[in-house]
């Protein structure tokens, strides 16, 4: 949870609902961001310009 920007400070004051919502927040931000990776290594390692220039769009890069 440091990781994802919580205090330590502060997590030692969380309740257990509070720290399982937040884990599963992080998990699903992970997920997505994985999810990002390999849409833009797939497009990159097989698609074509265009695929590319769509991606980035998508990405709004």
């Amino acid at each position: 949870m440091i990781g994802a920007g919580h205090a330590y400070a502060d997590i030692l004051n969380y309740t257990l609902a509070q720290t399982d919502a937040f884990l599963a927040a992080i998990d699903q931000q992970e997920c997505r961001q994985l999810a990002n990776l390999l849409s833009v290594t797939a497009t990159g390692s097989q698609g074509s310009s265009d695929a590319l220039h769509r991606m980035m769009k998508v990405l709004s890069c």
